[in-house]
């Protein structure tokens, strides 16, 4: 029963982990540029979450399987394999969120393409090669999670500051800026979530190490 304990717990921190600590807007920046631009209504940063989602956990949930391929199949067989299921997975991840945002693709333009791209699976899927599919399925969940987390946060806070509205819904503000809509905005939005999320790492981890001390001190009491 322990080792089964201690291996989900860490299976949590390694989903923590790479949801906060390798948050992939906020602290690596891999996948920067759509949360930026298409961030600002909810509806749009609940369907950007949906194509993230749709390109990314069966890209590096397939490149684990690519990984149990015999050595002599060259790399970049494996890396075309990928891009193509990601190409492919842009189709009716489209014809999905579209249902839940129609104007998200008119204001990503070309970076709705680059989803199918995002440095997230490009960097992440050879590592998975080296893990077992049901780690690079949790994997992908967890960097979705991160993504959504961040972009839902970001869309909601701009949609509330810009149109005084939440999911389309209007909301009886005392001040809208219009302003908050635009991508230079996105960027000081972003930027300020990544700060907020780094001070709280930090301080989760000044008070980890705070139980930790006490916990020694404890031990060493008795």
């Amino acid at each position: 029963m322990l080792p089964e304990q201690n291996s989900a717990k860490r299976n949590l921190r390694s989903g923590l982990n790479l949801i906060f600590a390798q948050n992939p807007v906020l602290v690596t920046g891999f996948a920067l540029a759509p949360a930026v631009v298409g961030t600002f209504t909810l509806k749009n940063g609940t369907g950007l979450s949906l194509v993230f989602a749709m390109v990314t956990i069966p890209v590096l949930f397939l490149a684990s399987l690519l990984g149990m391929l015999p050595e002599k199949v060259p790399q970049f067989v494996r890396t075309m394999a990928c891009v193509g299921l990601a190409a492919l997975m842009l189709i009716p991840a489209r014809l999905l969120a579209r249902g839940i945002a129609p104007n998200l693709f008119d204001s990503l333009g070309m970076y709705f393409s680059s989803m199918a791209l995002n440095s997230v699976w490009l960097l992440r899927a050879p590592l998975c090669q080296e893990k077992k599919p049901i780690w690079a399925l949790w994997e992908g969940v967890c960097h979705t999670i991160g993504f959504s987390v961040c972009v839902l946060a970001v869309s909601a806070v701009r949609e509330l500051l810009a149109y005084n509205t939440l999911w389309g819904h209007p909301l009886s503000l005392p001040a809208k800026f219009p302003a908050i809509a635009y991508a230079f905005a996105g960027f000081i939005a972003v930027g300020t979530a990544a700060a907020v999320l780094r001070w709280s790492i930090d301080r989760a981890h000044d008070v980890a190490g705070l139980v930790q001390r006490k916990r020694k001190k404890w031990r060493v009491g008795r």
